[in-house]
């Protein structure tokens, strides 16, 4: 506990005009993104937070707020506050990426970087079992969860499976669910791989720090391919759970 109070202490020292509330909550975010504070640690009281670092409890609420907000943290009237658990996201769930956050209780919400048809590049068209030269759909959005950059994602979807790609606005699995389109199985390869200062910018990291690639191809029962996807995710964000 003292040494989350003397991180906390060393982030009012620090020289800058931002408000105590936001570089309290910021020390306590990255302190908790780094695995320093673990999944259902406790924090001081907001009492002794505020004794301790001579601020007001008015000051110390809203940082907590600012972390709840942000669902790092959890507060319950009688227990206390805790870091909260990180949003697991199963690569076994026939649910995409926004069935499982609002199952999970969280907020999910596309910001939308092209959606578009194009002629597919040889190596696509080979991914996607199409000729080369094929017209596909292109997508690529920035996926985000209770309000922050999670993921990049960028989809090629044969046109049978997406005619109208512009058209789209959230869930392509839903779509596809509406549609009549189902997913056998899907085919996956993980690796880690550094952000480059395109993704660093839109996923709010800093250029280097090491991202999950999950290459993905989807297809039905008929073994046609529906969908080869690259998404650059946060590992900081959440967890990836597979069942074999």
């Amino acid at each position: 506990m003292n040494d989350i109070l003397e991180c906390l202490a060393a982030s009012l020292r620090q020289p800058g005009a931002a408000p105590r509330y936001l570089l309290i909550a910021d020390a306590l975010e990255q302190a908790i993104r780094r695995h320093q504070l673990a999944e259902g640690t406790f924090l001081p009281t907001e009492r002794l937070m505020a004794e301790k670092l001579g601020l007001s409890r008015v000051t110390i609420s809203k940082a907590m707020a600012e972390l709840e907000r942000k669902r790092l943290i959890t507060r319950q009237q009688g227990q206390g506050t805790r870091v909260a658990q990180a949003f697991r996201y199963s690569l076994n769930d026939k649910g995409g990426f926004t069935e499982q956050v609002l199952r999970s209780g969280g907020s999910v919400a596309n910001q939308w970087l092209l959606r578009q048809r194009e002629r597919a590049p040889a190596a696509i068209a080979g991914l996607l079992r199409l000729p080369a030269g094929a017209d596909i759909a292109k997508l690529r959005r920035l996926r985000m969860m209770d309000g922050t950059p999670a993921a990049l994602e960028t989809t090629y979807i044969p046109l049978t499976y997406l005619p109208e790609p512009e058209r789209l606005e959230h869930s392509l699995y839903q779509w596809w669910e509406q549609h009549g389109v189902e997913i056998g199985h899907k085919h996956f390869r993980l690796a880690s791989c550094p952000a480059d200062l395109d993704s660093a910018a839109l996923l709010h990291v800093q250029t280097g720090t090491p991202l999950l690639r999950i290459q993905q191809t989807s297809l039905n029962s008929a073994e046609q391919v529906l969908e080869f996807s690259e998404v650059l995710c946060r590992s900081d964000l959440y967890e990836f759970e597979v069942r074999l």
